[in-house]
């Protein structure tokens, strides 16, 4: 527990108030929400094997050279990236802590060594929108709001931000794969002071 009270006093003001704090719920990579990012991503990896390992081993054929195995590694590395892309995501969402305060919305690793947060008043929108059968996605930010459903595990990992004065300043975050409870909590929490687009079902 003074582990947790110390990080939450590198993320939290002085008096500032916790209202909800949760995580992401588990989802399996060939979920109906996230099958088709799955495949997509096998998909690539499948076409940039064939191009990337294939295109060399032709070339070597062709043109009488030996074949040379770290090319040979190098070129199997990019599609094995790119299919390893969606479990990556979601072992780094599965880390993911969020938090609702009067202040601001948080998104910090389960670590506690990274926290990107957003002050509710520079708020202008939020999106609710449906996930699974019981889960739902929110984005805090119209800045969000143009990313597709394939680059949401990324944004919910890294946050949109721009950099002011050599620092980062996040214009949204992401809530990924939440309860849909959860999602009703927060947006009747921000509903106040915030418009809200979309519904969690």
């Amino acid at each position: 527990m003074a582990d947790d009270s110390e990080k939450l006093q590198k993320i939290l003001e002085g008096g500032e108030i916790v209202r909800w704090s949760g995580s992401s719920q588990p989802y399996g990579l060939f979920d109906e929400a996230h099958k088709s990012f799955t495949m997509l991503s096998l998909m690539w990896a499948l076409v940039w094997g064939i191009i990337l390992v294939g295109g060399y081993f032709a070339l070597c054929i062709s043109r009488g050279l030996e074949l040379k195995a770290v090319v040979m590694v190098v070129c199997a590395a990019v599609p094995l990236l790119i299919a390893w892309s969606p479990v990556g995501d979601k072992g780094n969402i599965k880390k993911l802590h969020y938090m609702v305060t009067d202040r601001k919305v948080v998104v910090s690793s389960s670590e506690g060594e990274r926290a990107c947060s957003m002050p509710i008043i520079d708020i202008d929108a939020i999106r609710a929108e449906k996930a699974g059968s019981d889960t739902c996605h929110l984005r805090f930010g119209s800045s969000t709001f143009k990313a597709s459903a394939k680059k949401l595990p990324a944004l919910a990992i890294r946050g949109e931000f721009d950099t002011r004065d050599n620092n980062k300043v996040y214009t949204g975050l992401v809530f990924y794969n939440i309860s849909v409870s959860d999602g009703n909590t927060i947006c009747d929490l921000l509903k106040p002071a915030v418009s809200i687009e979309g519904s969690t079902s």
